[in-house]
């Protein structure tokens, strides 16, 4: 973590203010930090606990849409199983990308080039583990047995959520653009100065 005493700007009411503002990101960071891992394990647990539990998992999807256990071979499960950790894995870039971002901002870097690079590239994780996420449940549903692509309804495979995390991050990924327009602004402005 970046000492207090870097943020010397020559002004000492500029550097009371990028004191102040580390102070109070400071804990902000670290908690997102937190929350970050808590929810990626917790995802992997979950995971974990659903495909673990092959018995109960075609318990379940034989109760809401009819599968047959019967259809269902080793390969196919195992196979939609693996689909779903690569789910996860790219939700962890996600949370790797998060903390990265928050390394900026703890170094004190918050208003430059590279924290909105960082910003930005939490928005693409953000795209991508969502777009993943989409694509890999009716993958998943085919190798588990063909027949629950056209018994599941369509709110399966694309919901409310799904919009709502493309939502964000587009917001995320337009913050990343307006910051990198304001630190390209003040790098000109410093170097004229």
């Amino acid at each position: 973590m970046t000492d207090d005493a870097s943020f010397d700007s020559g002004d000492p009411a500029q550097t009371a203010q990028l004191i102040a503002l580390n102070n109070k990101l400071r804990w902000a960071c670290h908690s997102i930090r937190a929350v970050a891992l808590v929810w990626i394990v917790w995802v992997l647990g979950l995971i974990l606990w659903i495909w673990g539990d092959r018995a109960g998992l075609l318990g379940r999807l034989t109760k809401l849409y009819g599968l047959d256990p019967s259809s269902v071979t080793d390969v196919g499960y195992w196979s939609a199983f693996a689909l779903a950790l690569a789910s996860w894995l790219a939700s962890a870039v996600l949370v790797v990308s998060i903390w990265r971002l928050a390394r900026v901002y703890l170094d004190g870097r918050v208003f430059a080039v590279d924290a909105a690079a960082r910003l930005r590239a939490v928005a693409l994780a953000g795209f991508a583990a969502t777009a993943v996420d989409i694509v890999v449940r009716p993958m998943g549903a085919v190798m588990l047995s063909p027949e629950l692509l056209s018994k599941v309804p369509l709110y399966g495979w694309f919901n409310p959520p799904d919009l709502l995390y493309l939502l964000i991050c587009g917001f995320i990924l337009a913050l990343s653009v307006i910051f990198m327009t304001a630190a390209e602004i003040a790098d000109d402005h410093a170097r004229i100065v």
